[in-house]
């Protein structure tokens, strides 16, 4: 990062002191915990830690704009808990590890920083990768389109979104299209994707009803911009770039 920009990794974790992954990934990395949970992840092995008050959140969105609410840096990256690797995807996937199989902490972080100073430099508020690590998916460096994985980058300057905890159609889904609306752009990295388990977290909006749920709520809020097929279970995102 350049010299005149702030910039930090989290990770938002919630019940998983046990299963400790992606601080792993990283030459640094605050974990983001709620309070009930600091002594199990400091007894864990996480000293870097950002608590969160009791009652300040209920919800992955409402942890990710806490973090957003209360982080000094000017540009802040954001993985989630369960990342396993980090992948180099082009033509073929390369996991980024050194001869022994160990994270390479440095390649890695090298890439999370160059892609904040990009957005920050382009004044683009949001980005985030793939979540598939296909390499059929893989069509150019960059793009301005796509479906939010595992890793988000937020450059607090520029974003626009903004969270409404009543609103029944928050999710990180959401975030990109207010980003859309308001800033034309978002930044995809196509080239690097994150491999990491499905949220499996208790409490977690895994089921169809709730999933359902939230699909009728985004139709009903962005109309003719959003759309789902549900045969073959994915988003269509109508918004000119």
């Amino acid at each position: 990062m350049s010299r005149n920009t702030s910039f930090n990794i989290y990770c938002m974790s919630y019940r998983r002191p046990n299963k400790i992954l992606t601080k792993h990934q990283f030459e640094y990395c605050t974990y983001v915990v709620r309070q009930e949970e600091e002594a199990a992840y400091r007894v864990a092995g996480v000293d870097d830690l950002l608590v969160i008050p009791d009652g300040a959140v209920r919800s992955f969105m409402s942890t990710l704009y806490w973090i957003i609410h209360n982080t000094p840096e000017d540009v802040i990256f954001i993985a989630d808990d369960d990342i396993e690797k980090f992948v180099y995807r082009m033509s073929d996937t390369t996991y980024l590890e050194l001869p022994d199989k160990r994270p390479d902490k440095e390649r890695v972080t090298a890439e999370i920083e160059r892609i904040a100073q990009l957005i920050y430099d382009l004044g683009i508020g949001y980005a985030f990768d793939q979540p598939t690590m296909a390499p059929y998916a893989y069509d150019c460096e960059f793009k301005f389109v796509g479906m939010p994985g595992h890793i988000r980058w937020i450059n607090k300057k520029a974003l626009k979104a903004t969270y409404d905890p009543d609103d029944p159609a928050a999710s990180d889904v959401d975030m990109m299209m207010q980003e859309l609306l308001h800033n034309r752009i978002i930044l995809q990295p196509r080239y690097l994707c994150a491999k990491a388990g499905m949220d499996l977290n208790e409490g977690a909006s895994r089921t169809r009803e709730g999933h359902m749920i939230l699909v009728e709520a985004m139709k009903n809020k962005w109309g003719k911009y959003y759309d789902y097929n549900y045969k073959r279970n994915f988003a269509r995102i109508m918004v000119k770039r």
